[in-house]
């Protein structure tokens, strides 16, 4: 399926290192490459500190890549600024985990969903805005006179569909969801999931689909990425990932999900891994890469 579409999005050899003093360098991204055609869903999968937002956050230009090479529909936005990176902000837009923490609690909806229009000299104020405000917040499940209220008087998914409206309001082709479900209650994630599938039909989305939820990223992605340390340990269409994965990282992964049968879950085998936690400082060597 990926393999006959050309790739939206294209990363090379991804390396992104910080300093923390005395010599020392965290080596959060370490030799990613990874591509995202047009229209599908790339799973990012990895425990906590393995790579997976600042490998996000490094597409968007969030952090600076250290070294590799980022291409966008074939051009190479490794080194972009300016006039070309504001550009391309309207292609590639970003869902943040937390929905209290990423809208501003002193602005309506109206002119959080409004804003990114305004920046971009897409829309003046008056009615067309008003309009177009609107239908972005009714295509993401909810009424057009949210606009006139304060985010505090919206439940969690609610602003989650707030922040996605924002997201959606420059017609990106890209949206990189970090996280983008893992603070909500399970019945309301199971409506963001399916508002973001419905929206790639669409309007033919590509996401970044970060997350640590196996059942989420398995009900979402076409592919997915397992990450561990700073590393890719397995790249394949999502399906051979969960029913034949050939890293020892990505089956340990897998036997630690839980299972909703009582029965079934009694009788698996659980994998743990034994050894010292590797440190992003000093990185583990040697690691196996397995792609489909």
């Amino acid at each position: 399926m990926s393999e006959t579409k050309s790739p939206l999005l294209q990363v090379e050899d991804l390396v992104v290192r910080f300093p923390v003093g005395h010599g020392r360098v965290v080596h959060a991204v370490e030799g990613v490459t990874f591509d995202i055609p047009a229209g599908e869903t790339l799973g990012l999968v990895g425990e906590s500190g393995s790579g997976k937002s600042t490998t996000g956050f490094a597409i968007l230009h969030r952090h600076q890549p250290t070294s590799g090479t980022l291409r966008f529909d074939g051009r190479d936005i490794t080194h972009a600024t300016g006039k070309e990176l504001r550009a391309l902000r309207r292609d590639m837009q970003i869902i943040f985990q937390d929905p209290y923490a990423s809208l501003n609690a002193r602005m309506k909806v109206g002119d959080i969903v409004a804003e990114p229009l305004i920046v971009h000299g897409l829309a003046k104020q008056g009615k067309e805005l008003r309009e177009r405000v609107g239908t972005l917040l009714e295509q993401c499940g909810l009424r057009a006179a949210a606009m006139t209220r304060y985010p505090n008087a919206f439940s969690g998914g609610e602003r989650q569909r707030i922040a996605i409206a924002r997201a959606l309001a420059l017609h990106p082709r890209l949206i990189v969801a970090d996280e983008a479900v893992s603070a909500l209650d399970v019945s309301i994630q199971a409506q963001i999931i399916n508002l973001l599938a419905d929206l790639q039909r669409e309007q033919g989305l590509s996401y970044l689909f970060i997350s640590h939820n196996l059942a989420v990223v398995r009900n979402l992605a076409h592919r997915v990425m397992i990450m561990y340390a700073g590393k890719v340990m397995e790249l394949g269409p999502v399906e051979e990932i969960f029913e034949r994965p050939r890293n020892p990282y990505t089956l340990a992964l897998l036997s630690a999900a839980p299972v909703a049968d009582p029965k079934i879950e009694r009788r698996r085998e659980r994998i743990v891994l034994r050894g010292e936690v590797p440190s992003v400082i000093a990185p583990p060597t040697g690691c196996r890469f397995n792609t489909r």
